[in-house]
């Protein structure tokens, strides 16, 4: 079935000596894989710059039921950032939300509102004049409020936050899965949308945390890289 649909690209590994297999998150038909045959040549068509992270774009495809890879006819920018709006950090943020994006979502799964918050969050980031310095941390919180375990602030001012559960608790019963009185602070101003400004061994550790909180919540975060640059720049 041929189908036209707003997509935003993910991750590509290499494929032979020419091609890629790109991770493609469609409006239509949720997270599809294409194999992009001859792209890494000096004559391609398809130049791989319309593939890096996160970009905004249009796509002519054929969705082939039970088929793992998906055929990819068009891809064009749908959205070109002013230069004076690009940064490195804006770029190893675009790809640590792009690979974030990459391990939670399910083949073939539509889910517009996901789509929706993914896209307008790419277009906050390269449209802010500044970066909010929690944008990570933020991305994560909000992300999993579509993924269906977002934080219960229904006990909000108990002391703990249980990473298992979801919940603030007044005890500790398992050092393993809850934060520190001092981090779960912090996560109470992230959840409650208050500025805080958190120390970036904190911040760090924080990431490290949520990115537990998904695990528990079986996203499999395994492998990922894009935080650790992140961390890298701001030391």
């Amino acid at each position: 079935m041929k189908y036209k649909s707003r997509a935003i690209t993910l991750t590509y590994i290499k494929q032979g000596e020419s091609s890629i297999i790109s991770k493609i998150f469609t409006e239509k038909h949720g997270l599809q894989s294409f194999i992009v045959k001859g792209v890494r040549s000096k004559k391609a068509k398809k130049k791989l710059g319309l593939f890096q992270p996160l970009q905004l774009v249009d796509i002519n495809a054929t969705l082939i039921p039970k088929k793992g890879l998906q055929y990819l006819a068009e891809i064009t920018i749908i959205e070109t950032i002013s230069t004076d709006k690009i940064n490195m950090n804006k770029n190893f943020l675009a790809i640590f939300i792009a690979e974030i994006s990459s391990k939670v979502l399910q083949e073939n799964e539509q889910n517009s509102g996901l789509f929706k918050f993914v896209w307008e969050i790419k277009q906050k980031l390269y449209n802010a004049n500044t970066i909010d310095e929690n944008f990570a941390l933020l991305f994560m919180l909000n992300l999993s409020k579509y993924l269906g375990f977002f934080p219960s602030t229904e006990n909000i001012n108990a002391p703990f936050f249980n990473l298992e559960t979801g919940e603030f608790s007044g005890k500790v019963f398992n050092l393993n899965i809850y934060l520190t009185e001092e981090k779960t602070t912090i996560l109470k101003h992230l959840l409650l949308g208050k500025k805080i400004n958190i120390p970036q061994e904190l911040k760090s550790e924080l990431l490290k945390d949520i990115i537990q909180y998904f695990r528990l919540h079986h996203y499999n975060l395994s492998n990922i890289t894009s935080h650790l640059i992140i961390e890298s720049l701001r030391k």
